[in-house]
């Protein structure tokens, strides 16, 4: 598979960039330090140079979560530094949909394939004991995942399986598969990636995945979601009647 060299895509930006935020998370490490590999960045030959920081070849590398590289890139951009992040594309417009007056850009996109990965790569699911939509009660209680808070309530506006239901949310930071094992939620939305967890628990993804992740590079240097996301969002609080929030 194709990947353009890193240092193409940070000579295209037309600025002088020498710090890059890359992902620490298992998950989303594994894939993303595979993928600068074969852009060109070695991260196997990078030496520690203080908690949290790399330094290989000119270059330091910050090491943060996914979920907060968009706004470590904002931040050194309002400090005067400008930088690019690496991070997975459902993260960033998780992080423009709870802060649609953003300037972040999208300056790559590399392609996410894994043979191993159900999907081929990571898919936001909803999840339950059944994978009939037409048993969803009308009342149903979902556990969604703090990552993905906002983009999962986008699902259940939008989403005509639920339209007319009476919905209730509750974010969790993990083991959301367990709660709805448990019977303490009826459905749940995560990411599936392998898909051993909902085998393992004998639970079913229902329909086809609300999206799927692929990694991006990104920069503070121009917003370009021409009032889109600003749309989006505005469409989560318009049909916040729908939701009983119990999210703690």
């Amino acid at each position: 598979m194709y990947r353009e060299n890193i240092y193409e895509v940070m000579e295209s930006t037309k600025e002088k960039v020498s710090v890059w935020v890359i992902p620490k998370n298992t998950g989303l490490k594994g894939y993303a330090w595979k993928t600068l590999k074969e852009a060109g960045l070695d991260l196997d030959d990078a030496r520690v140079v203080g908690d949290g920081k790399l330094r290989l070849k000119g270059l330091t590398l910050l090491l943060r979560r996914g979920e907060d590289i968009p706004i470590v890139v904002t931040d050194e951009f309002k400090q005067g530094r400008i930088v690019l992040g690496l991070t997975g594309d459902d993260l960033l417009d998780e992080f423009r949909l709870r802060q649609p007056d953003n300037f972040l850009k999208v300056e790559n996109t590399y392609d996410w394939y894994d043979p191993e990965a159900k999907y081929l790569r990571p898919a936001l699911c909803l999840i339950g004991k059944s994978a009939d939509p037409k048993k969803i009660p009308k009342r149903p209680n979902l556990a969604i995942n703090e990552k993905y808070k906002y983009a999962s309530r986008l699902y259940l506006a939008k989403d005509p399986q639920f339209q007319g239901k009476f919905i209730s949310t509750t974010t969790y930071s993990g083991d959301l598969e367990r709660a709805v094992k448990s019977g303490a939620r009826d459905y749940c939305i995560d990411t599936v990636y392998s898909g051993k967890t909902i085998r393992k628990l004998r639970l079913r993804v229902v329909g086809e995945p609300i999206r799927f992740t692929d990694l991006v590079v990104i920069s503070a240097l121009g917003a370009e979601n021409s009032g889109l996301v600003e749309k989006m969002t505005n469409s989560i609080f318009s049909a916040e009647y729908l939701f009983i929030n119990r999210d703690r």
